[in-house]
């Protein structure tokens, strides 16, 4: 049913309207450019700007990793002769540039090949959900143009890869970005960098393997002899620091902001202005050095200017993100919230305290997803203390927690644990910033002894948890009134 208002100020059923035009007249008229919530304009985004803000842009140069783009060159420069490349391992922890690095050096390797004329083949496949080398090795075949053999026996799947291999032919580079969801599954691992020296493959074939991870201890449970043949060469990424994120932000805000250049300085110490043109691609600071004929590795970053950002507003952004992670993707995460909560209050510029806004609102979404993740036995953790918070209770000891834990695992119809794993539930809470636990004297039958609060409101906790099947029938407020009761009741 659809109910909209009638002339005469009211509302009316209008179900029975058959002329979609006449409805669609009705949204325009209602909907006008000054009382619509949507405008195709931005006062603080430039047109297209909001693109290189996003976690799915990937800028062309890196100058942070130059070290690391560099070895990677030095692996990747057999494949250019026309032979195959080193196996390489990229590791780092994730929003350090690993993924971004491997994608423009291959775009630059394949620039080249086409010159030359050289026979490459690139394939980049995400290990996302990905948990065996069986289901790799089908989608590696349907990537290389084959068939996908999945439902095959597992040397039948290799077998299809190595037709598809020899039928694309000359080198092939297989990235693999998060390759560490194998986990210890190596058989496809193993395989690949022996395919040549097993005639698994042609003799005109090169294949080779870079493999990129977030979990810098995966590859230290490969396999030796999977771990030895894999790579060649291993390139660590380590977190940016406050300086290089404030120049990673800078540049992206020159384009995705209005009014806001960037300002270099020269070996002489002469200082220019770059604005970038939007309408060009991502190559555009490239671009502008190019036409200032100045070389970008010899210039100094010293600033940025901007008529929407305050000066405060890049390095807070960068400093959170330093002490946190010392991730871009984060930094980047931070500036493009402060901008979009400026926007969303009528503000004109970006200032420190939308910055501030934007940190705890991603603090907030990160707190909540780990909630979300937890197991039944944290979920009863967790429970337990918002309870004992509702009813008013602080300083919450671990027997506290466990009595109530006990009851909302009868109630839940869950396995009990035994006290000490509860409380290892709870120093897990605290390691993922739900709860804040406190060390206290010792407990009587020795060890540590710990005091529990949560970091984030009850009803916060009450939210996610509600949203488990599970905890569907639990009243969080009845069991607290319940807890308070029987606590006044014993004093």
């Amino acid at each position: 049913m659809i109910v909209i208002p009638d002339e005469m100020g009211g509302y009316s059923d209008k179900s029975d309207i058959t002329d979609t035009g006449v409805y669609v007249g009705w949204i325009h008229q209602m909907y006008t450019m000054d009382s619509s919530p949507y405008s195709t304009t931005s006062e603080i985004f430039a047109v297209g700007g909001e693109d290189y803000l996003k976690e799915g842009h990937t800028p062309t140069t890196l100058p942070e990793r130059e070290d690391e783009i560099l070895k990677l060159r030095r692996s990747l420069k057999p494949a250019a002769r026309g032979a195959g490349a080193e196996n390489t391992f990229l590791s780092g922890k994730a929003g350090q540039g690993k993924t971004a690095a491997a994608k423009a050096e291959l775009a630059e390797l394949e620039a080249f090949a086409d010159a030359q004329d050289l026979d490459l083949t690139t394939v980049f496949f995400s290990c996302e959900g990905i948990s065996s080398s069986y289901t790799l090795a089908c989608g590696l075949c349907e990537e290389l143009g084959g068939v996908n053999p999945n439902g095959h026996p597992m040397q039948k799947v290799l077998d299809h890869l190595w037709d598809a291999m020899n039928e694309v032919g000359g080198t092939v580079i297989i990235v693999l970005d998060e390759i560490d969801n194998l986990g210890t599954d190596d058989k496809i691992l193993y395989s690949l960098p022996r395919a040549r020296d097993k005639d698994y493959v042609n003799d005109d074939v090169y294949p080779s393997i870079i493999g990129i991870s977030n979990d810098l201890q995966w590859r230290d449970n490969l396999d030796p002899a999977a771990k030895d043949s894999l790579y060649d060469d291993s390139i660590f990424f380590a977190p940016y620091d406050a300086d290089e994120l404030r120049d990673i932000l800078s540049r992206r805000a020159s384009k995705a902001f209005r009014d806001t250049s960037l300002v270099y300085e020269t070996p002489e110490g002469e200082e220019f202005e770059i604005n970038i043109d939007l309408d060009d691609d991502d190559g555009s600071l490239a671009k502008a050095f190019d036409q200032i004929d100045a070389d970008r590795t010899d210039c100094t970053l010293l600033r940025i200017d901007s008529e929407i950002l305050s000066d405060d507003v890049i390095p807070l952004c960068a400093a959170y993100a330093a002490q946190d992670k010392g991730s871009a993707r984060q930094a980047i995460k931070y500036l493009r919230k402060a901008a979009a909560i400026a926007e969303s209050e009528g503000d004109a510029h970006v200032g420190e305290e939308h910055v501030r806004a934007a940190q705890g609102e991603a603090e907030r979404e990160l707190i909540i997803e780990g909630m979300e993740q937890l197991t039944t036995q944290g979920h009863l953790a967790l429970a337990a203390v918002t309870i004992l918070e509702l009813g008013g209770h602080s300083g919450i000891r671990t027997r506290d927690v466990y009595d109530v834990y006990t009851s909302l695992s009868d109630h839940i119809d869950a396995d009990r644990l035994a006290q000490r794993r509860m409380r290892d539930h709870l120093i897990e809470l605290d390691m993922l910033s739900i709860i804040r636990a406190r060390k206290s004297a010792s407990g009587s039958v020795g060890g540590e002894a710990y005091t529990f609060e949560l970091r984030v409101e009850p009803s916060t906790a009450i939210e996610v948890l509600e949203a488990v099947s599970r905890f569907e029938s639990v009243d969080f407020n009845e069991l607290a009134k319940r807890w308070l009761n029987e606590q006044q009741t014993l004093n």
